[in-house]
Formats: C-alpha cells, structure tokens, sequence
C-alpha cells in the first residue's frame, strides 16, 4: 500500500453506509480514481466541505496495487465550488463537463492537461456569464485533447483543402467537412455559409457566433457529432440543453 499526494477537483460523491463516502476525482498526475472516504459524513477536521463536487482539492489518498477503491486520508481546499450555485445555469454547465470528463476518461489513465482545462472551465463558470459559444469553445477543448476534434480544415475523404465560403458540407459519420465533389456520395448535412467558419473562429477563441440561427446550426452539427463518435449519452446535456441552449 502506497501513499499518494496529488491535486483533484471533485467530480462526484455519494453516501456509503452510515458515514463514509464514496468519491470519484479527477487528479492531475493519475488521472480518475474513485476513493472511499471513511467517516466522511461525522468528520469535522479531514473533510470538512472540501469533498463538494467541482471543488478543486488536493487530496492523500492510500491505494493497493490492482484493489479496488483508494482509500482517502485528508483532503484540503484549493478552490471551492462558491459561484456555482448561485444559479441553475452554472450548475449545469459545471455538471456537464464534469460529467464529459467522467464519462470519457478510463480509470486511472493520465490527462493532466484534461484536468487544467476542467480547473479552467470552473474557474471561468463561476465568474462570468457564459454564452452558447464559451460552452462550444470548451467542448471543442476537450475533444481535441481527447482526440476527438472534428475536422473542419480539409475534406475528410479526399484531404483536398476547402476556401471558408465553402464549408457547407458536414458528415457527422466521417467526422468533419466534405468538399462538393464527395458531398454527392456521402451521407451529410447541409449548414448556412459561414456555421463551419463560424465553429473555427470560437474555437480559435476569436468571436462567438453571428445570431440565434448560427447557433441553432452549430449545435445540430456537435450534437450529431458527438452522438455518433462518442456513443454516450450525457444526462447532464439535457438538462442542460433545456435550461440554457
């Protein structure tokens, strides 16, 4: 049995029993674990309010090779989740991209630049309004350190390279863009001159998107996308979905 230090945010906890807690982090340097927090619910000194979801902590945890949960010894406040709950909007961006990394991320696999854009991502929700094209911006963040990022540069069947006004084309199925030419054979939606350009620019962090229609076109093309490659269904997108898109 070893001891580990490590930095985390808090993606989850539930109660066990009469006082313990089961939690699952998201540490910089082991990427997710899931930990049990013995006396968790009576203790006033180890975990006091630091073992909130989307709390940012720094966590000792002891673990036995190839066992079952970590077991955790102390944890104490980097940052809390104070912003958060003062509206029903950054709850559920929070909750949505924690549950993105959750849901996306194996055990105890390394993304330490996954965890700084998750560290990122709180500490921005708290402190500003986020519009539809922040949340678009960190989605495309996280996909493209997850290696999912869809290709909006060059045609995605045949490589050849596509002028912005004439990024029309999608297939949610190959993953990105099409030039006129595979259009015709491949299944693909059709979007407004100006979405896919559009999608780059925030992305590339330059300015969100024209009007409500952009954004109706851009979410249609990430919703497809994301349903088709990562087979997940996020239950925190709905919510989601319905309070703020």
């Amino acid at each position: 049995m070893s001891l580990h230090k490590d930095e985390a945010i808090v993606l989850f906890k539930r109660a066990y029993g009469e006082s313990d807690k089961i939690i699952r982090l998201f540490t910089r340097t082991s990427g997710k674990i899931a930990a049990i927090a013995k006396g968790a619910s009576k203790s006033q000194k180890r975990f006091m309010n630091t073992l909130e979801p989307f709390n940012h902590i720094t966590v000792e945890y002891f673990e036995k090779y190839g066992k079952g949960m970590a077991r955790l010894e102390n944890a104490d406040i980097v940052e809390t989740n104070h912003g958060i709950e003062t509206s029903l909007k950054k709850a559920c961006i929070a909750s949505f991209f924690t549950e993105f990394v959750d849901r996306l991320t194996k055990e105890k696999e390394a993304h330490e630049s996954l965890f700084f854009a998750l560290k990122e991502l709180l500490f921005a929700v708290k402190r500003h309004d986020f519009l539809y094209s922040d949340i678009i911006y960190y989605q495309f963040l996280m996909l493209d350190i997850l290696g999912y990022m869809p290709n909006f540069d060059s045609c995605v069947y045949c490589g050849s390279t596509i002028p912005d006004e004439k990024k029309t084309h999608f297939s949610k199925e190959r993953g990105g863009i099409l030039c006129k030419s595979c259009a015709r054979s491949i299944p693909h939606t059709v979007c407004g001159e100006g979405v896919i350009p559009g999608l780059m620019s925030i992305k590339n962090r330059e300015k969100p998107l024209a009007n409500m229609f952009f954004e109706h076109q851009a979410r249609d093309i990430m919703e497809g996308f994301m349903s088709f490659h990562l087979d997940v269904e996020f239950r925190s997108y709905r919510i989601l979905k319905s309070v703020v898109l």
